[in-house]
Protein backbone atom coordinates (compact mmCIF):
# COMPACT_ATOMS: atom_id res chain seq x y z
CA UNK A 1 0.00 0.00 0.00
CA UNK A 2 1.82 3.43 -1.49
CA UNK A 3 1.82 5.97 1.27
CA UNK A 4 0.02 9.06 0.57
CA UNK A 5 1.16 12.94 1.56
CA UNK A 6 -1.52 13.60 4.78
CA UNK A 7 -3.23 17.03 4.51
CA UNK A 8 -5.69 16.92 6.44
CA UNK A 9 -6.64 19.52 9.86
CA UNK A 10 -5.16 18.76 13.54
CA UNK A 11 -6.78 17.50 16.21
CA UNK A 12 -5.50 16.37 19.87
CA UNK A 13 -4.79 13.08 20.73
CA UNK A 14 -6.85 11.14 23.96
CA UNK A 15 -5.56 8.55 25.57
CA UNK A 16 -7.65 6.40 28.45
CA UNK A 17 -6.05 4.06 31.30
CA UNK A 18 -6.21 2.73 34.34
CA UNK A 19 -9.58 5.84 35.01
CA UNK A 20 -7.45 8.46 33.62
CA UNK A 21 -7.61 10.52 30.49
CA UNK A 22 -4.73 12.35 29.41
CA UNK A 23 -4.46 14.70 26.06
CA UNK A 24 -1.85 15.03 23.61
CA UNK A 25 -1.44 17.47 20.88
CA UNK A 26 -0.98 20.80 19.90
CA UNK A 27 -0.68 23.69 22.52
CA UNK A 28 -3.34 25.65 22.10
CA UNK A 29 -5.76 22.59 21.41
CA UNK A 30 -4.14 21.49 25.56
CA UNK A 31 -4.47 24.56 26.81
CA UNK A 32 -8.56 24.95 25.95
CA UNK A 33 -9.12 21.59 27.13
CA UNK A 34 -7.38 21.87 30.46
CA UNK A 35 -9.53 25.60 30.57
CA UNK A 36 -12.62 23.90 29.93
CA UNK A 37 -12.13 21.01 32.84
CA UNK A 38 -10.63 23.72 34.84
CA UNK A 39 -13.95 25.60 34.54
CA UNK A 40 -15.47 22.92 36.57
CA UNK A 41 -13.13 22.66 38.95
CA UNK A 42 -11.72 19.14 37.64
CA UNK A 43 -8.08 18.62 38.86
CA UNK A 44 -6.03 18.40 35.36
CA UNK A 45 -2.30 17.63 35.65
CA UNK A 46 -0.68 19.79 33.00
CA UNK A 47 2.58 19.33 32.11
CA UNK A 48 4.82 21.71 30.00
CA UNK A 49 8.34 21.67 27.85
CA UNK A 50 10.26 23.62 29.77
CA UNK A 51 9.64 21.53 32.54
CA UNK A 52 11.32 18.75 30.70
CA UNK A 53 14.11 20.69 29.59
CA UNK A 54 14.76 21.93 33.26
CA UNK A 55 14.36 17.82 34.69
CA UNK A 56 17.32 17.28 32.11
CA UNK A 57 19.61 20.34 33.69
CA UNK A 58 18.89 19.25 36.78
CA UNK A 59 20.12 15.47 35.74
CA UNK A 60 23.16 16.68 34.34
CA UNK A 61 24.27 19.34 36.86
CA UNK A 62 22.44 18.36 40.26
CA UNK A 63 22.78 20.98 42.82
CA UNK A 64 22.96 23.71 40.28
CA UNK A 65 19.30 23.45 39.70
CA UNK A 66 16.78 25.16 41.49
CA UNK A 67 13.74 23.48 42.63
CA UNK A 68 11.49 26.27 42.55
CA UNK A 69 12.72 26.60 38.51
CA UNK A 70 10.93 22.82 38.22
CA UNK A 71 8.15 23.65 40.33
CA UNK A 72 7.44 26.91 37.99
CA UNK A 73 8.08 25.86 34.55
CA UNK A 74 6.10 27.27 31.70
CA UNK A 75 2.85 27.65 33.87
CA UNK A 76 2.13 31.06 32.55
CA UNK A 77 3.06 30.25 29.18
CA UNK A 78 0.06 28.11 27.61
CA UNK A 79 2.21 27.94 24.28
CA UNK A 80 4.35 25.27 26.36
CA UNK A 81 1.77 23.22 27.19
CA UNK A 82 2.66 19.67 26.17
CA UNK A 83 -0.05 17.10 28.02
CA UNK A 84 -2.95 17.66 29.88
CA UNK A 85 -4.59 14.84 32.23
CA UNK A 86 -7.10 14.33 34.80
CA UNK A 87 -8.57 11.86 36.74
CA UNK A 88 -11.62 10.87 34.36
CA UNK A 89 -12.79 7.75 32.39
CA UNK A 90 -13.28 8.72 28.33
CA UNK A 91 -17.10 8.90 28.85
CA UNK A 92 -17.07 11.64 32.31
CA UNK A 93 -14.36 13.66 30.05
CA UNK A 94 -16.68 13.77 27.67
CA UNK A 95 -19.52 14.49 29.69
CA UNK A 96 -17.08 17.34 31.05
CA UNK A 97 -16.49 18.87 28.00
CA UNK A 98 -20.06 19.22 27.05
CA UNK A 99 -21.03 20.46 30.71
CA UNK A 100 -18.70 23.21 30.43
CA UNK A 101 -19.44 24.25 27.07
CA UNK A 102 -23.01 24.49 28.48
CA UNK A 103 -21.99 26.41 31.10
CA UNK A 104 -20.92 29.18 29.34
CA UNK A 105 -24.41 29.33 27.42
CA UNK A 106 -26.09 32.84 28.12
CA UNK A 107 -29.80 33.13 28.65
CA UNK A 108 -31.26 35.82 26.20
CA UNK A 109 -33.34 39.01 27.05
CA UNK A 110 -37.40 38.64 26.04
CA UNK A 111 -37.67 38.24 22.05
CA UNK A 112 -33.70 37.30 21.36
CA UNK A 113 -32.17 34.56 19.82
CA UNK A 114 -31.19 31.51 22.20
CA UNK A 115 -27.27 30.96 21.35
CA UNK A 116 -26.00 27.52 22.28
CA UNK A 117 -22.60 26.97 22.68
CA UNK A 118 -21.00 23.83 21.01
CA UNK A 119 -17.02 22.23 21.22
CA UNK A 120 -15.33 23.64 18.84
CA UNK A 121 -14.97 20.55 15.51
CA UNK A 122 -11.14 20.10 16.20
CA UNK A 123 -12.25 18.58 19.47
CA UNK A 124 -15.45 17.32 18.14
CA UNK A 125 -13.41 15.35 15.96
CA UNK A 126 -10.73 14.15 17.86
CA UNK A 127 -9.35 10.67 18.20
CA UNK A 128 -9.00 8.66 21.25
CA UNK A 129 -7.37 5.38 22.26
CA UNK A 130 -7.59 3.10 25.37
CA UNK A 131 -5.17 0.64 26.63
CA UNK A 132 -6.11 -2.92 25.98
CA UNK A 133 -3.99 -5.33 28.29
CA UNK A 134 -4.73 -8.04 26.01
CA UNK A 135 -4.92 -6.85 22.69
CA UNK A 136 -3.27 -9.49 20.75
CA UNK A 137 0.66 -9.28 18.90
CA UNK A 138 0.88 -8.93 15.02
CA UNK A 139 4.31 -9.10 15.34
CA UNK A 140 7.18 -10.34 18.31
CA UNK A 141 5.91 -7.27 20.48
CA UNK A 142 3.90 -8.59 24.09
CA UNK A 143 0.48 -8.73 24.34
CA UNK A 144 -1.09 -5.67 25.06
CA UNK A 145 -1.98 -2.30 23.17
CA UNK A 146 -3.66 0.89 22.15
CA UNK A 147 -6.60 0.35 20.57
CA UNK A 148 -8.84 3.16 19.02
CA UNK A 149 -12.27 4.26 20.59
CA UNK A 150 -12.81 7.43 18.68
CA UNK A 151 -11.58 7.80 15.12
CA UNK A 152 -12.19 9.73 11.74
CA UNK A 153 -13.32 7.57 8.39
CA UNK A 154 -10.39 7.60 5.90
CA UNK A 155 -6.92 8.51 5.38
CA UNK A 156 -4.33 11.35 5.31
CA UNK A 157 -4.89 13.01 8.81
CA UNK A 158 -1.75 13.55 10.81
CA UNK A 159 0.22 10.36 11.88
CA UNK A 160 1.37 10.43 15.86
CA UNK A 161 4.72 8.92 16.92
CA UNK A 162 4.50 9.11 20.53
CA UNK A 163 6.95 7.93 23.56
CA UNK A 164 4.01 7.00 26.05
CA UNK A 165 5.15 4.84 28.75
CA UNK A 166 8.26 2.48 28.23
CA UNK A 167 11.73 4.57 27.23
CA UNK A 168 12.94 2.12 25.03
CA UNK A 169 9.91 1.94 22.47
CA UNK A 170 7.35 4.36 20.91
CA UNK A 171 3.65 4.02 19.45
CA UNK A 172 2.66 5.48 16.07
CA UNK A 173 -1.24 6.29 15.98
CA UNK A 174 -3.17 7.03 13.47
CA UNK A 175 -6.53 6.33 10.83
CA UNK A 176 -6.33 2.40 10.38
CA UNK A 177 -5.51 3.39 6.55
CA UNK A 178 -2.50 5.25 7.23
CA UNK A 179 -1.69 2.93 10.29
CA UNK A 180 -1.58 0.09 7.51
CA UNK A 181 0.63 2.18 4.74
CA UNK A 182 3.02 2.70 7.71
CA UNK A 183 2.74 -1.14 8.91
CA UNK A 184 4.05 -2.05 5.45
CA UNK A 185 6.69 0.70 4.81
CA UNK A 186 8.30 -0.93 8.33
CA UNK A 187 8.17 -4.62 7.07
CA UNK A 188 9.89 -2.65 3.90
CA UNK A 189 12.71 -0.77 6.25
CA UNK A 190 12.93 -4.09 8.33
CA UNK A 191 15.11 -6.15 5.42
CA UNK A 192 17.75 -3.50 5.58
CA UNK A 193 17.00 -1.76 8.85
CA UNK A 194 17.96 -2.81 12.61
CA UNK A 195 15.14 -2.16 14.85
CA UNK A 196 12.06 -2.96 12.40
CA UNK A 197 12.22 -6.55 12.57
CA UNK A 198 10.27 -6.17 15.58
CA UNK A 199 7.52 -4.03 14.56
CA UNK A 200 4.29 -5.04 15.89
CA UNK A 201 0.58 -3.88 14.89
CA UNK A 202 -2.63 -3.99 17.10
CA UNK A 203 -5.87 -4.19 15.63
CA UNK A 204 -8.65 -2.38 17.45
CA UNK A 205 -12.23 -4.18 17.87
CA UNK A 206 -13.31 -2.95 14.43
CA UNK A 207 -10.19 -6.02 13.18
CA UNK A 208 -8.54 -2.74 11.83
CA UNK A 209 -5.45 -1.38 12.37
CA UNK A 210 -5.34 0.83 15.73
CA UNK A 211 -1.48 1.20 16.58
CA UNK A 212 1.68 0.14 16.15
CA UNK A 213 4.64 -0.08 18.58
CA UNK A 214 8.86 0.08 17.29
CA UNK A 215 12.01 0.16 19.23
CA UNK A 216 12.92 3.78 19.70
CA UNK A 217 15.85 2.93 17.72
CA UNK A 218 13.69 3.05 14.59
CA UNK A 219 12.35 6.94 15.26
CA UNK A 220 14.75 8.49 12.84
CA UNK A 221 14.73 6.58 10.18
CA UNK A 222 11.09 5.94 10.13
CA UNK A 223 10.81 10.25 10.66
CA UNK A 224 13.00 10.82 7.20
CA UNK A 225 10.78 7.99 5.55
CA UNK A 226 7.41 9.75 6.47
CA UNK A 227 9.31 12.87 5.64
CA UNK A 228 10.07 12.18 2.38
CA UNK A 229 6.44 10.69 1.61
CA UNK A 230 4.79 14.14 2.75
CA UNK A 231 3.35 12.44 5.29
CA UNK A 232 2.56 14.95 8.66
CA UNK A 233 3.91 13.76 11.71
CA UNK A 234 2.72 14.70 15.85
CA UNK A 235 5.59 13.63 17.86
CA UNK A 236 5.96 13.70 21.73
CA UNK A 237 9.41 12.00 23.04
CA UNK A 238 10.81 12.32 26.69
CA UNK A 239 14.70 14.19 25.49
Amino acid sequence: MKLSPTHRARTPYLFHFDQQSVALGEAHFLAYIDTLLRSLDVPTQTTYWDQVYLAQMENQFGEFTSPSLLDAGAQDNSDMINSVGAPLTEPELWEKFEAAIFAQMSWPKQDEELYLPSLPEWLQNARAWEFDPVAPAQGPGNIGGWVRTRGRTGAGYPVGLFQLTDPRSFWVLGSPEDLASVHELCLEMARIRSGFQQTTAYLGHDLLFSSLALPLECRQPLEEELYIAGIDTETLFWE
